[in-house]
């Protein structure tokens, strides 16, 4: 179930967090996985060291995506590596909760550009390598966030919330032959957001408004990629697909 024995799917954002867990998995299940990192080489070398030692190929590939130019460079450096994609994951996003008062002009761009125009531009730039490939397939990573507003990060909310939109009309535009669906996260333990997990209030506070009772881990999310990449998803597009312990039945 859910193999992937000889796709080549690139996953950005993945040195740590979300990404990482994805391509660990998606690594597992067969797939040579392109490895994408902005800043974090060393990490993104000791992921494709660790697929590789789990006997699949990787290969590293850096850029910005929230700079369009960047991130078509790198989509086409990974593209070329096996001459097609069969998946693409667009993990990389940053995240600022700031209220609206203490956002300034930068901070709202880094976030827009990054979680919102780096999911196009990397599926944009990467269309014409899927579309080499006989079951192609690509998840975008929203959030919990991006249906279900709170107080602080407004732009990344905004953001996540075009991620979702774009995913179903992405998922139009592109059928019948490239499949686009979604994962949207609710409140996980990575580095991005530390200072909610680690904080005891609002660490308490999750866990009581979550009807499975703890917060996520990047492992909880990563099945569920490999699921909606698999042929098994075959006749699946246009899904957004909660992974949030249930915190959004409340």
């Amino acid at each position: 179930m859910f193999d992937l024995s000889g796709r080549v799917v690139l996953v950005t954002g993945a040195s740590r967090g979300i990404g990482r867990a994805i391509a660990l998995e998606l690594g597992r299940a067969g797939a040579d996985i392109a490895v994408h990192h902005r800043a974090n080489a060393a990490a993104a070398e000791s992921l494709r060291a660790a697929l590789v030692h789990a006997g699949g190929d990787a290969r590293v590939y850096s850029g910005d995506v929230s700079d369009p130019e960047a991130a078509a460079r790198m989509v086409r450096a990974a593209g070329e590596w096996k001459g097609r994609l069969d998946g693409v994951v667009t993990s990389a996003g940053v995240y600022r909760g700031d209220l609206v008062e203490a956002v300034g002009r930068a901070d709202f761009e880094s976030v827009v550009r990054t979680d919102l125009e780096g999911t196009f531009r990397t599926v944009q730039s990467a269309l014409p390598y899927l579309r080499k490939s006989l079951h192609p397939g690509v998840v975008t990573v929203s959030s919990v966030m991006g249906a279900h507003a709170g107080v602080g990060g407004a732009p990344y909310q905004a953001a996540k919330a075009g991620v979702e939109q774009l995913t179903r009309a992405l998922a139009l535009e592109l059928a019948p032959r490239i499949r686009v669906n979604s994962v949207a996260p609710g409140f996980i333990r990575t580095d991005m957001n530390r200072g909610g997990h680690e904080d005891p209030a609002f660490h308490a506070a999750i866990v009581t408004a979550t009807p499975l009772a703890r917060w996520g881990d990047p492992d909880d999310i990563a099945p569920a990629v490999r699921y909606l990449l698999s042929l098994e998803a075959d006749w699946v597009t246009g899904l957004v697909l909660g992974v949030d312990g249930g915190v959004t039945l409340r």
